[in-house]
């Protein structure tokens, strides 16, 4: 009964496999390729258990059949999780952190959490983290800065608009950084390849985005950022 009920599941596999086989020909790649995983994640583990259960194969053998879905999905993180390793490994293990810097300001922006703060590089509250400053000495420093400094002057009102779930618009146009700084931008060494600059892109956009609780200005310089590293890759 057992070789049967194996045969019997051996030959409907086997004729679901022919009759797909012919669909797949006229899907895209990527179509076809996701549903063959799909037919041996559950065709493999079937035809496993089917053995196992007719005393043909140890137990084990359906456990580490069932495991193939598990592993395609391990596998599959882990090239995705490639950018971040290499970018982790170029900086000495320590992460990177996208900073924006103008003369006076330095507001730097964990890709993990979002979180935003920075320091004060120039003034009365040099040396100060702008997380010290409550509203009142924020918007004093914002009045303080020279009306000539735009970037400075548009970066604290990006902090400030962050920090106390304000609203700030981007300057009509955001000028382009230098290599130096766009690297700098987007917390990358230079010399990061295009797939990890489109990594820290997506990553920083997932937390700066003005759909997202971003802001609009520290959004435009990302994206000035990629672009110009871009350029010619």
């Amino acid at each position: 009964m057992a070789k049967l009920v194996l045969a019997a599941v051996i030959a409907y596999l086997l004729w679901y496999a022919w009759q797909r086989g012919k669909a797949l020909r006229t899907l895209p790649p990527e179509r076809r390729r996701a549903l063959i995983w799909r037919g041996l994640s559950i065709g493999v583990p079937a035809i496993a258990l089917v053995l196992v259960l007719s005393g043909r194969a140890h137990w084990l053998t359906a456990a580490l059949a069932a495991l193939l879905p598990i592993a395609r999905g391990l596998f599959s993180m882990g090239l995705r999780a490639l950018p971040v390793l290499r970018l982790w490994r170029r900086a000495g293990g320590r992460g990177f952190v996208p900073k924006f810097r103008t003369a006076v300001l330095e507001v730097r922006i964990d890709p993990g959490s979002g979180a935003i703060d920075g320091q004060v590089l120039q003034g009365r509250h040099a040396g100060r983290q702008l997380s010290s400053l409550d509203r009142a000495e924020l918007d004093a420093l914002l009045t303080e800065l020279p009306a000539d400094d735009r970037k400075s002057r548009w970066l604290l009102n990006a902090y400030i608009a962050r920090r106390f779930q304000g609203k700030t618009e981007a300057p009509p146009s955001v000028e382009r950084p230098d290599e130096e700084e766009a690297w700098r931008i987007l917390g990358l060494p230079p010399g990061a390849d295009r797939d990890e600059i489109l990594h820290a892109h997506k990553r920083l956009m997932q937390k700066l985005h003005p759909d997202r609780g971003g802001n609009d200005y520290l959004a435009a310089k990302v994206n000035a950022a990629r672009d110009l590293l871009l350029d010619g890759r």
